[in-house]
């Protein structure tokens, strides 16, 4: 009877512990709320949607993705202490997020010394943090290739100006690849401006520029800055001729919502373009509106892909689930079918996906494919 009983209690045992090794628990430090929730708050609501669909579709099997979703508040320190959190008290096996490289730059070094992979959708190349670092786009300099080329060939500019996010690397990468492309083809840099991502007032920096002779304004900051940049410019007297270049974070709802007429014609590049007829992208977008009750912008369907990227390494990492064998799946990641670029995702050897970017702009209060 003894004997019995304790063979029932280690079976007992042995369950449970079987049960929680099919748990894996993913630590995601993304603000809902602050500066960066424009992007944050959308790529939230897509890692969310894909969450619910892998785990309706049973493709994990018995495995059971714990998300363990905490806002920053677009506070790089509480991000930090996130991070410190989900790995040291909770025991997070993966860490997803934040599309603010300020953010992703102060917490993956945590996860990289603690050997802990972290996929991220942050747009700057964070990816050279370490060897556990992935990232689930690509990198500013690749995704503003195709914008800078698809410009110089339409419109043959000569003579431009920048403003740039300096406290915000990935802004700062932006910036640069534009620029670099443009004086590589002969284009003249005429001035370049430096603003702080909580700057509100720009008629100084405007008014410089208006007086400018320029062709080209590139613009290089979040999607509500840009903006107001943009509006606030125009009322400077910044000549109708001159037209503007701008970055992914363009790509977004606030973008629209805080420009309004001033934004028409504003040029961008994207990592998604909605009007993609793809099977995947309709299916991705019925389900979002169904959901959030609107359209997925740019960042939503980064947030989208990361978890789906995140899911199919984990599917590869069986049957332990540990750390290292979830750094390999990501590292393994090839063809991946996504809403994002050309339509598929696979791994390089520096922890990046390399695709070309969508060229956008905006008519009559929409965006369209140039």
């Amino acid at each position: 009877m003894k004997k019995s009983l304790l063979s029932l209690l280690s079976a007992l045992a042995l369950t449970g512990l079987s049960a929680h090794a099919q748990e894996v628990l993913v630590g995601v430090p993304i603000s809902s709320s602050g500066i960066f929730s424009f992007a944050n708050l959308p790529a939230r609501n897509g890692i969310t949607l894909a969450a619910e669909e892998v785990a309706q579709s049973g493709e994990l099997g018995s495995v059971k993705i714990k998300l363990l979703l905490e806002d920053t508040n677009s506070d790089k320190n509480q991000a930090v202490n996130l991070v410190n959190r989900f790995l040291n008290t909770n025991k997070a096996v993966l860490i997803l997020g934040s599309t603010s490289t300020v953010e992703a730059q102060a917490y993956l070094p945590i996860a990289q010394s603690k050997k802990i992979p972290a996929l991220t959708q942050a747009s700057g190349d964070v990816a050279v943090i370490g060897d556990w670092i992935f990232k689930a786009n690509a990198s500013p300099s690749k995704i503003m290739e195709s914008l800078a080329q698809r410009y110089l060939k339409d419109y043959q500019p000569k003579r431009a100006a920048y403003v740039f996010n300096r406290d915000n690397e990935s802004y700062v990468q932006q910036k640069e690849g534009v620029k670099a492309r443009f004086e590589q083809a002969g284009v003249k840099t005429v001035l370049e401006e430096t603003i702080v991502g909580s700057d509100t007032d720009f008629s100084a920096i405007v008014t410089k520029i208006a007086a400018q002779d320029i062709d080209t304004l590139v613009v290089s900051t979040t999607g509500e800055v840009t903006a107001n940049i943009v509006i606030q410019a125009k009322q400077a007297g910044l000549p109708a001729s001159v037209r503007i270049v701008g970055t992914p974070s363009a790509a977004s709802h606030q973008f629209l919502k805080v420009g309004g007429p001033a934004v028409e014609g504003v040029i961008f590049t994207s990592d998604y373009f909605i009007g993609n007829p793809s099977r995947l992208n309709q299916d991705f977008i019925a389900a979002y509106k169904k959901k959030y009750g609107i359209e997925p912008d740019t960042f939503a369907a980064i947030g989208y892909t990361v978890f789906k990227t995140a899911a199919a390494a984990i599917k590869s990492a069986g049957p332990d689930y540990s750390p290292e064998s979830i750094r390999k799946g990501l590292a393994g990641i090839k063809n991946l079918p996504t809403v994002l670029g050309n339509g598929s995702l696979t791994q390089t050897a520096t922890r990046t996906p390399a695709y070309d970017g969508v060229v956008l702009t905006v008519r009559d209060g929409k965006f369209v494919q140039l």
